[in-house]
């Protein structure tokens, strides 16, 4: 399952990376707001889209070739504005390494009720918008893209950050001519959508009532929390396919050299192995309920608890 196919690898860039451009040139030419819009959303999916192959590459497991993989990941990687080898340090080296494990895995890492207690008014009243339904977006945009990436203070990263600030600036310069609409809609709009799905994705990778943290090493080798804390999302088939199978996210977890074309036999290989992992079938309800449920942990006691320290079923 770890046999790399360049061949298709290069095939799923290349679409993925016309369906980008061709969506936001119809966001850019569109007569009205309601087509610019419904464009720009298909362009912030089809951003999500590269950014699964830009995320395989930086594992180096999207082709059989490390070069092929260095640019393509920072070319698919360009529209989302995300530094190659920032995410490098940042998922590769510290969240996949440390998965779940405070304070080390920064992604949603959640609060005691006193760590939440303690934190400003204002830092409490961002913390409970971070957990709502369009408060994921908001959370990737400021606690990951901007605090952790793009202006994060990473060794080697300044020319990968000029590359996505230069794409950035190309992609504007090249929307305004078509009016500040066009803007809003083909450069602005996408990038919110991106930014939405990037934050609910992480979101249901590893949290979830039955996922722990922890706060002890020990305690935390000793669960095996790559297997335990990583979530298997069901989505409805055609979501699965178009996300490029990125919520079977167990067996990716396990072994990151397995490419994404590859991941629903691993994962399929991996459930009939192990009674250990957390499969749920994904609706819009269980996003709301792990949305209310999972807001504070209790490390004590490992569970989820409300922003009251209560539990909620």
């Amino acid at each position: 399952m770890r046999a790399k196919r360049s061949a298709l690898a290069l095939a799923i860039f290349v679409f993925d990376f016309l369906l980008y451009a061709t969506f936001t040139f119809r966001a850019l030419a569109a007569a009205g707001w309601c087509s610019s819009m419904l464009n720009g959303l298909l362009a912030g999916i089809s951003i999500a889209m590269l950014f699964v192959v830009g995320h395989d590459a930086c594992h180096g497991s999207f082709t059989a070739n490390r070069t092929w993989n260095h640019w393509i990941g920072r070319l698919a990687f360009l529209p989302s504005l995300t530094p190659f080898r920032a995410w490098e340090i940042g998922h590769n080296q510290t969240h996949h390494v440390y998965t779940n494990l405070r304070p080390l895995d920064y992604v949603w890492m959640p609060f005691s009720k006193t760590e939440f207690d303690r934190l400003p008014r204002w830092r409490r009243a961002l913390e409970r918008c971070y957990r709502t339904p369009p408060g994921v977006g908001l959370y990737y945009a400021t606690e990951i893209w901007a605090r952790r990436l793009l202006f994060a203070r990473h060794q080697g990263c300044l020319a990968d950050r000029c590359l996505c600030l230069a794409y950035a600036a190309a992609l504007g310069c090249l929307a305004l001519p078509f009016g500040w609409r066009a803007w809003l809609t083909a450069v602005l709009w996408p990038f919110v959508c991106w930014n939405w799905a990037m934050g609910w994705a992480i979101f249901e990778h590893h949290t979830h009532p039955r996922v722990r943290w922890f706060d002890d090493e020990r305690a935390w080798r000793a669960a095996g929390a790559q297997l335990s804390c990583t979530v298997h999302a069901v989505l409805p088939r055609p979501l699965d396919v178009l996300l490029h199978h990125i919520m079977q996210h167990t067996a990716h977890h396990l072994d990151v050299t397995i490419p994404l074309y590859q991941l629903r036999q691993a994962q399929a290989t991996l459930e009939a192995e192990s009674g250990r992992i957390v499969v749920y079938r994904w609706t819009p309800l269980t996003f709301f309920r792990h949305l209310r449920t999972c807001k504070l942990y209790d490390f004590d006691r490992q569970v989820w608890v409300g922003f009251d320290g209560k539990i909620h079923a």
